[in-house]
């Protein structure tokens, strides 16, 4: 899921209090998290965050990942309006690239995904990720390609532990965050399968810059790159 922002989104939340009872905590709690989706939903009107719409290129549309038999983890994702480090997401599907671990288990995947159509200037392009297999670290995973209208483009190179972390948790990993400056960990929760709910998911969230903000940009490709994910 991508997003541009033409501003910083900032959200104010409450802080929440210890109690002695349940009830008042997840009260509490649902508060804090219906003002945060409504900041991001006034960041949207304000255009302040614009939504790229990746619908044509979902490999999977998100009403479907309850019906992923091989991958039961998917199920347990969030999906819809999301918010993630005062980032604004609408998560509706995912797409897979190719990676070394993927075609050693026989899963076939393409190796990009290309015209991804942008239309707009903006600063900053958020994108919600995650990795099916672990890789060495600062081994590049993917790359996103900025295609501007006047035939210039710019590459930005993801890279494992920087940018990207294996989606599934294990006991070692659990306060684990990507390394570089422009990655978060955005989400982790769900369960990798019904044998194993002691061992979470967890997606990242990358901002990345955008050279040339003034320019026009016309579109994006995403290249998977020799990692094993």
């Amino acid at each position: 899921m991508a997003w541009t922002t033409k501003t910083a989104i900032v959200v104010s939340v409450g802080v929440l209090l210890a109690t002695s009872t349940t009830t008042v905590v997840l009260f509490r709690h649902a508060i804090q998290h219906s003002l945060t989706l409504a900041s991001g939903r006034r960041a949207i009107a304000n255009h302040i965050a614009v939504p790229v719409d990746l619908t044509a290129y979902y490999s999977t549309p998100a009403l479907a990942f309850d019906r992923i038999t091989q991958f039961p983890a998917w199920k347990t994702v969030p999906i819809g309006f999301q918010v993630f480090d005062h980032v604004p997401l609408q998560i509706d599907g995912m797409f897979s690239l190719w990676g070394g671990g993927n075609a050693k288990a026989g899963l076939v995947f393409p190796e990009e995904v290309s015209g991804i159509k942008v239309n707009q200037r903006f600063e900053t392009l958020y994108v919600y990720h995650c990795a099916f297999y672990s890789s060495a670290e600062k081994t590049p995973v993917c790359e996103l390609v900025f295609r501007y209208e006047d035939g210039s483009s710019a590459t930005n190179q993801m890279l494992n532990g920087d940018d990207f972390l294996e989606w599934q948790v294990s006991s070692l990993q659990r306060y684990a965050k990507p390394t570089g400056p422009n990655s978060k960990l955005a989400w982790i929760g769900g369960s990798y399968s019904p044998k194993r709910k002691n061992t979470p998911l967890r997606f990242c969230l990358t901002a990345i810059e955008n050279p040339q903000p003034w320019a026009h940009l016309d579109s994006t490709t995403v290249l998977a790159c020799w990692a094993d994910v």
